[in-house]
């Protein structure tokens, strides 16, 4: 009995175990003559791509031409944004549509229609010999903001050509002015002299480097080794301005002349004034009341350090000197008015002087051109000018001069990332001075002369 109690037990489990377990896999269903499994989807295939390499002046709507295909495209291949179409430059590696490289023309005018649409302006496609100074003028905005919106460093703006499209901020695109094919009569063509180099014509004929590279397509080889005989255009050729287009000043700069009429400011007297630190209270209320901006910016984005505040024989050079390339901008060190721009003062060529907030006076001298009148008011790294060499200067470079209540200080411990050298920043402890006298670490001296000339000849 107990034996067939156990054995009962036994297969009850075995039961319960077996009920709850999973149920075994169907068995698999045989696919019938009529209706055949589906077979795989195939795999997409990649489109077949060449690369190219983006050339001086290249756009990627001229690639897009040349290969017969969109912006669109190659953006997607390449993941690129909108930002990295605006910043595109030479010697870039694009993957491209096809099987075979293609010759692309450079600098075909590009077309409206095949640009990506754009809600806080409209294009202007520049013509031969155009600059954004031209298209500052013609639309009243400032280089400034041509170059924060489409992004452009100093080296792209020197490199702008014929046929690329720039955005202009604020206007409609019904508003944009194309320039006729006669514009270009608006010069003149120049036979290069033994010995003459772009610098020599930049200062004869008060044309920009950069102005004179565009309409030239020149590169900035080409541009330092121009060739006795060569023939070059000279865009809107002048031997009477040392402001490009002040023949045509914009409505903004007629307004910064008059207000710089009524505040006294503008003249080669009022230079002379404010480089002996004279500067008069009105002059800082305009230019942004007592409180002093604290530091200073580098003036030229990528310029190296060659000079420094006090150098020279008896210490006469109480100012920075900076180098660097043809067609590089120079840049406000801080916020304020322009009290002068020209070339009236014996020795520094074109000359800019801007007075700061708490009575700060910069100097930005032996520019090839400048670009502001007395009387705008600039920001903080606003563009100002084109680096020089005019007046008495033993090469292109930016005389820069730091004056506070009747001293020239040196600004190198203000200097904001710092004193570039050629690859590195010097090791300055940083300082800021916001009021009152220069803090500790800022040397501020009276200005002086060379000890063997009456004007600085040294430079």
């Amino acid at each position: 009995m107990r034996a067939l109690q156990l054995t009962i037990a036994l297969s009850a489990a075995v039961s319960i175990a077996v009920a709850c377990s999973d149920p075994p896999p169907p068995p698999p269903v045989e696919a019938s003559d009529d209706e055949p499994a589906p077979e795989p989807e195939p795999e997409e295939e990649e489109p077949e791509t060449v690369e190219h390499t983006v050339t001086a002046g290249q756009t990627l709507w001229d690639i897009a031409r040349a290969y017969d295909t969109s912006v669109d495209t190659i953006m997607e291949l390449n993941e690129m944004s909108q930002r990295d179409v605006r910043r595109l430059s030479k010697g870039r590696v694009l993957r491209v549509p096809g099987d075979r490289l293609v010759e692309v023309t450079r600098n075909e005018p590009t077309k409206i229609e095949d640009l990506p649409p754009i809600e806080d302006g409209a294009y202007h496609v520049l013509a031969d010999g155009e600059t954004l100074w031209d298209l500052a003028s013609t639309y009243d905005v400032s280089v400034d903001q041509l170059m924060e919106r489409n992004e452009l460093s100093d080296d792209a703006v020197r490199g702008l050509r014929r046929g690329r499209a720039i955005i202009v901020p604020g206007v409609e695109q019904s508003d944009i002015r194309v320039a006729e094919p006669a514009a270009r009569s608006r010069g003149l063509r120049h036979r290069v002299a033994r010995g003459e180099t772009i610098w020599d014509l930049a200062r004869s004929f008060r044309v920009s480097v950069s102005a004179l590279m565009a309409a030239n397509n020149l590169s900035q080889e080409e541009a330092a080794g121009l060739r006795e005989g060569q023939r070059l255009w000279i865009p809107g050729g002048t031997r009477r301005s040392s402001i490009r287009g002040d023949q045509e000043l914009s409505p903004r700069q007629r307004r910064a002349v008059a207000r710089a009429r009524r505040l006294g400011l503008g003249s080669a007297k009022i230079a002379r004034q404010l480089l002996r630190g004279q500067v008069e209270r009105r002059w800082v209320r305009a230019a942004g009341g007592n409180r002093m901006p604290g530091t200073l910016r580098w003036p030229v984005t990528n310029g190296r350090f060659v000079r420094g505040f006090g150098s020279g024989e008896g210490g006469y050079h109480l100012a920075v000197d900076i180098a660097g390339d043809l067609g590089w901008n120079v840049r406000a060190a801080a916020r304020g008015i322009v009290a002068y721009s020209g070339d009236e003062v014996r020795g520094y060529g074109h000359m800019v002087l801007v007075i700061h907030p708490g009575g700060w006076v910069t100097m930005y001298a032996h520019n090839s051109i400048n670009f502001v009148v007395a009387g705008e008011e600039v920001p903080r790294g606003g563009v100002l000018a084109e680096l020089g060499s005019t007046g008495i200067s033993r090469g292109p470079h930016v005389h820069f001069e730091f004056i506070h209540d009747g001293n020239n200080c040196d600004p190198a411990a203000l200097f904001r990332p710092g004193v570039r050298h050629r690859s590195r920043l010097a090791r300055i402890e940083p300082l800021t001075w916001r009021s009152g006298d220069a803090p500790e670490g800022v040397d501020c001296s009276a200005r002086r002369r060379h000890p063997r000339s009456r004007w600085v000849i040294h430079e």
